[in-house]
């Protein structure tokens, strides 16, 4: 049985001292560094709101982790972290002549030593704020800076401490910098989408999320803030309603939308999922992406023969690791192209999602060749389309030189289904083994899925692997 470690002598002295609710000024003033962190951690244990706001007034490190020190703070700790904060701001002296830099108010896991040097935690592509923008200020002197993720996803669901915090800072905008690193705007009315960003310095964000915002004419109303964006790595573009066709109003948004990619020099990822406004326009997507992306991830999508021939075209696809068409019907199309592609980002290539893309076996055969080469493959998903046995088998054998994968989802082969399109049970053990063993003759297999469609009645997956399960209808 295993037994927690007896608490070390920094502990019990800080559990002693919050206990007995002995912290004075006198004492914060010339009490040791270390013992700060455990008698933080201590009060936000015992709930000691008036404590936490104390120890934060004569914080002895540069950066005050929120994050490293307590997991998700209630209400009135937040509070009382924010008013501790707002003392550093006034003061025209600084306890033991140090001076807070950073406050990172995100949960998540931090470095100690980020604590002691000042820094925020993972890598900061912005380190400082331009000139201009402090000369525009309170003053020319580096501001503090509060770090913290921000979730806009709907009006009728309201944080409060997300609340509480926009309307601290907003109180004190020129004696600090709101950095938000993680932004997700949902379905809320532009002007207060607008009022939000303006609070934010845009150099810090490094993901954004633009979660069912609306119409074109919706989205187009922020390209001006996102294009002030220009570290962004990540990009979501989730839910975006519009048309197949459209009036020329329309295809001027539209426009105005891929103008703003240009001015992303740092964009990494890019996340296109439930948007049909790009229909017919993924070449000139590609075109104007001035960075090497390492993810490419297009989800429940209508694509045309001639956005899947983009794929093939001169864009930056030199550095691509993932790659995910999830809900793309290629069915009706001829997947030339994306066979060149692949085969051009075979030397990087980490993970592939073919989920769902009702491809059958002449769609697979045009790829085989291209999948052959792409050695350096962990995972691949194939689940959802309609390939027979004989075509899983010659996949199969084409996979001998990917050592590396660790996850392999392949789907059921299409004989293992009744003329209603339901699974017989003996059919899909029978063939599923007989496509186990031709892998396992190949090379070891580490985790192997073959899986059939959802059921329609009761929307599970028959599943043979290292264990088999069947959908419930079926058990």
């Amino acid at each position: 049985m295993d037994l927690e470690a007896p608490p070390t002598l920094l502990q019990l002295a800080a559990q002693c001292t919050v206990r007995k609710e002995v912290l004075t000024i006198s004492v914060l003033q010339n009490l040791p560094m270390k013992l700060f962190p455990p008698l933080f951690k201590e009060a936000d244990i015992l709930r000691k709101a008036k404590m936490i706001k104390l120890l934060v007034e004569y914080w002895p490190y540069p950066s005050l982790l929120v994050g490293l020190l307590i997991d998700k703070p209630n209400l009135e700790t937040f509070q009382a972290i924010l008013e501790g904060v707002g003392t550093w701001l006034k003061r025209k002296y600084r306890p033991r002549m140090g001076k807070l830099q950073v406050v990172d108010l995100r949960n998540g896991h931090h470095d100690f030593w980020d604590m002691l040097a000042g820094r925020e935690g993972g890598d900061q592509l912005v380190e400082t704020i331009p000139e201009k923008q402090e000369v525009e200020g309170h003053s020319r002197r580096q501001r503090l800076r509060v770090f913290s993720d921000l979730s806009f996803k709907s009006s009728r669901h309201e944080d409060k401490q997300q609340t509480h915090l926009l309307q601290w800072a907003k109180d004190r905008e020129g004696f600090l910098h709101l950095c938000c690193e993680k932004l997700e705007i949902g379905a809320l009315e532009v002007s207060k989408v607008k009022k939000v960003l303006k609070l934010l310095q845009p150099e810090f964000i490094k993901e954004l999320e633009l979660n069912t915002v609306g119409n074109l004419s919706k989205l187009t109303k922020l390209v001006p803030c996102i294009s002030k964006m220009r570290n962004l790595q990540k990009l979501m573009l989730v839910r975006i309603f519009g048309r197949h066709t459209y009036t020329p109003l329309e295809e001027r948004n539209v426009t105005k939308i891929l103008s703003l990619f240009p001015k992303l020099s740092y964009l990494q990822h890019l996340t296109i999922d439930d948007v049909y406004f790009l229909r017919d326009h993924m070449n000139e997507l590609f075109r104007c992406l001035e960075a090497p992306l390492l993810s490419l991830t297009i989800t429940l999508c209508q694509i045309s023969q001639s956005d899947l021939e983009s794929f093939s075209q001169h864009w930056n696809y030199g550095q691509l690791k993932h790659l995910c068409l999830k809900g793309v019907s290629l069915s009706t199309l001829n997947v030339t192209p994306l066979k060149f592609f692949l085969e051009s980002v075979a030397d990087t290539l980490q993970t592939l999602e073919l989920e769902d893309c009702r491809m059958k076996d002449s769609h697979l055969r045009i790829l085989l060749p291209a999948l052959t080469k792409c050695t350096r493959l962990t995972s691949i998903n194939f689940y959802d389309n309609n390939i027979s046995r004989d075509v899983l088998q010659d996949l199969l054998h084409r996979t001998a030189n990917m050592s590396q994968l660790t996850m392999e989802l392949y789907p059921a082969p299409v004989e293992v289904y009744n003329e209603w399109s339901y699974v017989q049970v003996e059919r899909f053990s029978q063939l599923c083994a007989e496509l186990m063993n031709t892998l396992i003759t190949v090379r070891r297999p580490k985790s192997v899925c073959f899986g059939t469609y959802s059921c329609y009645d009761c929307d599970t997956r028959c599943i043979y692997g290292n264990q088999t399960t069947f959908c419930e209808c079926l058990e």
